[in-house]
């Protein structure tokens, strides 16, 4: 009678790479099955957008034959400025009537023609500023980015059941690594290779979401700039590879200057943040994605912005077969499966 419900494996699309992860349920906490990553070349994602959808296609059918995982339903998420996410305040109703409500107010919330959009909504909690009103969280998304999306994921082979969105993906995470947090403001930052997911979570709720257009490849163009050399290479060289040779001072003054430049847009977003909740206060950072192990990186966030910064693992506190998966490895990657992770949290029949 009462079923569980289906496991899925969480697939997570960037611009630098795809990732696999599967887990299942235990008693007490999420058991790790399977995980995997596969590098994308330059050119298959675009400005956030897959610009070879066949490429990767190919990329996630190689991946997955290459961990085993046999083609089928999986939860996959969307990001980037084709969605837009915003709270509003609506009187507290029923939520068919509030369903019937919305359809016919949408426009003036949603910045697009409602024709190209899949609009969905959920009722947050009750709004602490105004009596017989609640907060309702809306999610609008472009149908053909949505759509293109999908029609790459079923070439590969595979049913996307779920299609989330990154911020929710990696709150998710979030909450299932590290609990959540009623008194404190969290920021999440997901640094990708060519954007960066930022969500502030309170009590477990997204409070605030911006995408900002900074990643790992900004300090890959810095390099390949400033040395002359080819993406590929200077991809090499701030990875540390074969870069014995290269000159310190010019590699040093491409990362400074690079994160000098992130710390601004950082800055930016979060004044944009206050500027309407004053009276809110920040109490860590967390970050996730490709690019949240650069060196320094924490340590000049933390004096950027004088909020304590820590990198997430969201592998931590999953249980890990050691004779499968090798812990050092795990710790290596962990950073980079968090929206994967928060992906195959999902279950087929979630809204």
């Amino acid at each position: 009678m009462f079923r569980k419900r289906k496991e899925l494996v969480g697939v997570d699309v960037g611009s630098y790479a795809v990732k696999m992860v599967q887990l299942t349920e235990g008693k007490s906490r999420y058991r790790l099955e399977n995980l995997g990553m596969a590098l994308l070349p330059y050119e298959a994602v675009s400005d956030g957008r897959i610009a070879k959808p066949d490429l990767v296609a190919d990329v996630l059918r190689k991946l997955s034959k290459n961990l085993k995982i046999k083609p089928g339903p999986i939860a996959a998420s969307v990001s980037g400025f084709e969605v837009m996410i915003k709270k509003i305040e609506m009187p507290t109703m029923a939520e068919q009537e509030l369903s019937a409500r919305l359809r016919q107010e949408i426009a003036q919330y949603v910045p697009y023609q409602l024709d190209e959009v899949n609009v969905d909504y959920e009722i947050l909690d009750v709004s602490k500023s105004r009596a017989k009103f609640m907060d309702v969280l809306i999610v609008a998304a472009k149908k053909e980015a949505v759509s293109a999306y999908v029609g790459m994921l079923r070439t590969a082979g595979f049913d996307p059941v779920v299609v989330d969105v990154d911020y929710f993906a990696l709150s998710n995470a979030f909450e299932a690594t590290y609990g959540v947090f009623p008194e404190e403001n969290i920021v999440l930052m997901d640094i990708g290779a060519s954007k960066t997911t930022m969500t502030i979570v309170q009590a477990g709720r997204p409070l605030f979401t911006r995408d900002l257009t900074f990643g790992g490849h900004s300090i890959t163009h810095r390099i390949a700039t400033e040395f002359q050399t080819s993406m590929e290479n200077a991809e090499r060289i701030k990875l540390g590879l074969g870069s014995e040779n290269v000159d310190r001072v010019l590699l040093e003054k491409a990362f400074v200057e690079t994160l000098a430049e992130w710390g601004t847009d950082v800055r930016r977003a979060l004044d944009f943040f206050f500027s309407h909740f004053p009276e809110a206060k920040l109490h860590k950072i967390f970050l996730s994605g490709g690019s949240a192990k650069l060196p320094g990186l924490g340590k000049f966030l933390e004096a950027e912005l004088g909020i304590p910064t820590e990198v997430c693992n969201p592998l931590q506190h999953v249980e890990v077969d050691a004779g499968r998966f090798d812990p050092a490895y795990l710790e290596q990657i962990g950073h980079q499966m968090t929206i994967g992770l928060g992906l195959a949290l999902r279950r087929a029949g979630d809204k």
